[in-house]
């Protein structure tokens, strides 16, 4: 069962979580009917065993050696709140980081909740938080951590490397993947004895297309290979972050920005001030120019995974 908090799934598990508390159970089965007992006229109609039988295998809960019922920390924490209302919140909390759905990671960020990543139908379901949404998606990611996002981001970016790698290729050019080898060149893509050999992949969504990181080492790279080095953006469709498999569709436009482009957006080094590591440019919608790279019309890779950094 997908543990997407929608309002039946989280009223069974406050439910399930306070009857598991109050009173040893034995068995989804027995676990399942005291529930139903105990609770309102709204457990009379909502499926309970559902959400039970999930909640055991997502590990929030958990079947003894002898049959009794055992509940994960969290639910732990939910079942003893004398507030109906927070529990309802924290339960939703709960739910979505113990199965996150693959657009948690890249809708909400450090600014706040991009309901356009969302599809509809999940939105729909989750519309019953009201004011609260934006605040209980936050906080799942906030637990979940920055790891997974940070594998996410590469897995996207791999993403858009290889769409790139597969543009050219279908253009007839032959291009050198290299940061298949290593991530110290300062550049992802090589077109040996080409105007344009060095080419720095990045990837952006509707949301994200105004702005990009760039590391030292890749500036660096910048300024010594000149009008030879670019920017290349792959900027892809809302879809692309829940389809599986990601297809050429998927991808709104390739765009690309000059090495000098970059150059002038930088300040440079002072006796005062150095970075190191990475900053974030904002480039005017000005300063992108079209790539002339169409995406291969048989691209097609597995869709993103939101349990890529559970390992």
């Amino acid at each position: 069962m997908n543990l997407l908090p929608r309002h039946g799934v989280v009223y069974a598990t406050v439910l399930l979580a306070h009857v598991a508390r109050i009173s040893p159970r034995k068995g989804v089965d027995a676990w399942v009917a005291a529930a139903r007992q105990y609770g309102s006229y709204l457990a009379t109609a909502t499926d309970l065993s559902t959400p039970a039988r999930a909640l055991v295998a997502a590990g929030l809960a958990c079947v003894g050696e002898e049959g009794s019922i055992g509940l994960a920390r969290p639910l732990e924490a939910l079942a003893a709140s004398r507030d109906y209302q927070r529990a309802m919140h924290h339960a939703a909390v709960t739910l979505l980081a113990a199965q996150p759905p693959a657009w948690l990671w890249v809708a909400v960020g450090s600014e706040g909740v991009e309901h356009a990543y969302i599809p509809q139908p999940d939105l729909d379901a989750l519309s019953w938080l009201g004011e609260d949404l934006d605040e209980v998606l936050a906080e799942a990611r906030r637990f979940l951590g920055a790891r997974r996002r940070a594998n996410l981001a590469k897995e996207i970016g791999d993403a858009a490397e290889e769409i790139v790698v597969a543009a050219l290729r279908a253009a007839g050019q032959e291009p050198v993947h290299v940061a298949r080898i290593s991530d110290a060149y300062g550049y992802d893509v090589e077109l040996p004895e080409e105007p344009i050999r060095f080419l720095e992949v990045k990837a952006a969504g509707p949301q994200t297309a105004d702005r990009f990181h760039l590391s030292r080492n890749e500036f660096d790279t910048c300024v010594r290979r000149g009008d030879a080095w670019r920017i290349v953006q792959v900027v892809f469709k809302a879809s692309a972050f829940v389809a599986d498999p990601i297809t050429a569709a998927d991808v709104c436009e390739i765009r690309e920005l000059s090495a000098a482009a970059v150059h002038d957006l930088v300040p440079g080094d002072t006796s005062g001030f150095r970075w190191e590591t990475s900053a974030v440019l904002t480039p005017s919608a000005s300063l992108w120019r079209p790539s002339g790279l169409v995406p291969d019309p048989g691209f097609l890779r597995p869709g993103f995974d939101p349990h890529a950094a559970d390992g």
